[in-house]
């Protein structure tokens, strides 16, 4: 997130390149999965807070990975001094619980605002700059990161398991909760569709200027235009949770009728059975886990990513290890 104060904009200084984009903070955003999202909003109270509850959790485990793990002071001509921060980050954390959509969905999603001032691991305690780009080499990192500690924590608390389900032919799958209805996933990424139209079209343009399909980053880029080109205003008067958890609860017993939204967290328990009955709880060693699952998700993470830091390759793999649970089939009763 770039900022400065209007006072700076007024001043000549900002004829300067250099002074014209400080950073102040970042936005980090946690956006609980799809499936989530639909039983955050139509279920019960007891559920909502649940889910806010691992949404809470996950959250803070991510931050504090970014503040031991990633985190550093910059100082020198371009930053080239690094060092580790003192006392964490300061960090706002606030919900944002509805969408842009035009039928105004309640939003399970969390905004970070992080502050580029840290301390200084010496003696006087002083102030510094964050590393900004250290922090942004590690975003998709981080993304699969929060992903995995909300999944450990529903899947904990709920008693929920997880599926893949693939949302762009080509690219790594996104985690579900199972047993959810896949109409209700299309119902509530109708955003998410949005997106994908206008995608297409840019992609097709970008093949017709360059002679070549985009690769992984021009992908991003044009997602971004995408998201930027569709993205609806905000709105002047916003509604409380309790009226768009109510509306949407209504529209989609309207949509799908009320037996499906009503028995949401039946079958989300009905299918974590099923995988229970199945597979007998076991713990693979580093060993059985490396040459019955490892190197094939390490070459399929490696395929997804070509110029990413070491955690863009790892925490993908790791995410590719969680979807294979550690469990074997039960045969003969052994």
């Amino acid at each position: 997130m770039l900022g400065r104060p209007i006072e700076h904009n007024q001043s000549e200084a900002t004829e300067k390149a250099k002074e014209r984009s400080p950073w102040l903070g970042m936005d980090l955003v946690f956006r609980a999965p799809s499936t989530a999202q639909i039983a955050w909003a139509p279920l019960g109270e007891e559920h909502r807070l649940v889910l806010e509850l691992c949404q809470d959790i996950a959250g803070d485990k991510t931050l504090a990975w970014f503040e031991d793990s990633v985190a550093e002071n910059r100082w020198g001509s371009g930053g080239k001094h690094r060092e580790p921060i003192r006392d964490g980050l300061i960090a706002a954390v606030f919900r944002h619980y509805e969408s842009r959509a035009v039928d105004s969905k309640p939003l399970l999603q969390d905004h970070a605002v992080v502050s580029i001032r840290v301390r200084r691991p010496d003696a006087k305690g002083t102030w510094g700059n964050l590393s900004a780009d250290s922090m942004l080499e590690h975003i998709v990192a981080a993304g699969t990161l929060y992903t995995l500690y909300f999944m450990e924590e529903v899947s904990a608390r709920l008693v929920r398991v997880w599926e893949p389900r693939e949302v762009r032919p080509g690219r790594r799958p996104v985690m579900e909760i199972a047993g959810i209805d896949q109409r209700l996933i299309s119902w509530q990424s109708n955003r998410r569709q949005q997106i994908a139209d206008a995608l297409s079209v840019l992609t097709a343009d970008y093949q017709e200027r360059q002679g070549h399909p985009p690769g992984e980053w021009a992908v991003y880029a044009l997602g971004r235009q995408s998201a930027g080109r569709t993205r609806p205003p905000k709105r002047k008067a916003p509604r409380s949770l309790s009226d768009l958890r109510t509306t949407r609860r209504a529209s989609a017993i309207r949509a799908f009728g009320a037996c499906t939204v009503h028995r949401l967290a039946q079958r989300a328990r009905a299918a974590a059975a099923a995988v229970a009955r199945c597979c007998r709880p076991s713990f693979a060693s580093s060993a059985e886990t490396g040459s019955l699952r490892g190197p094939g998700a390490c070459r399929t993470a490696a395929s997804d990513r070509t110029t990413h830091p070491r955690t863009g390759i790892l925490m993908p793999i790791r995410g590719r290890l969680s979807r294979v649970p550690a469990s074997r089939p039960t045969w003969g009763g052994r």
